[in-house]
């Protein structure tokens, strides 16, 4: 529990269907369990060579804000690690969405209302905000990271923020 400002945050762009993105996972998952640092994901679909990459960012995106209630644990850091771990299945489906749904029932969600959320206008629209956020900032692969602003190779962003907590 991070109580008033964090010292830390920590912005990753990430593509779900990225090989190298689910090489740097563990980093992340370690980063979000850092007192002090605040985690932001952002999507950063590369379509060029992931033809998937926006399906699977609207899935997470659908688990995300099924989460979001007060009833309900946040649900998107299950479906993220379940989409790197599954990567291999999805990837190259001419349409991976009826996997996406069988993950999502996996992880306890509805599927009607997991179908609904990854369909929808406000799940794209999240999808293409943080694209568009990440070509403002020219990045040019994924993942991409910033800590406290600063851009930050995934294999040195653990010692950074750990210099940043002194």
């Amino acid at each position: 529990v991070v109580t008033g400002e964090p010292k830390v945050t920590v912005v990753a762009f990430t593509d779900i269907q990225c090989p190298a993105c689910k090489a740097a996972e563990p980093i992340a998952v370690q980063l979000r369990s850092i007192p002090g640092v605040r985690f932001i994901h952002r999507h950063f679909p590369l379509l060029n060579i992931h033809k998937n990459a926006w399906r699977g960012a609207r899935a997470l995106e659908a688990a995300r804000l099924m989460g979001k209630s007060a009833d309900s644990a946040d649900k998107s850091w299950e479906m993220m690690a379940l989409l790197f771990d599954k990567q291999t299945e999805w990837s190259d489906k001419g349409n991976p969405d009826e996997l996406f749904v069988s993950y999502a029932k996996s992880l306890g969600l509805d599927e009607k209302t997991f179908v609904e959320k990854m369909n929808s206008d406000e799940t794209d629209k999240f999808v293409g905000e943080d694209a568009s956020l990440g070509n403002k900032l020219k990045i040019s692969g994924t993942p991409t990271i910033f800590v406290n602003g600063e851009q930050v190779a995934a294999s040195f962003v653990l010692d950074r923020v750990k210099e940043l907590l002194k």
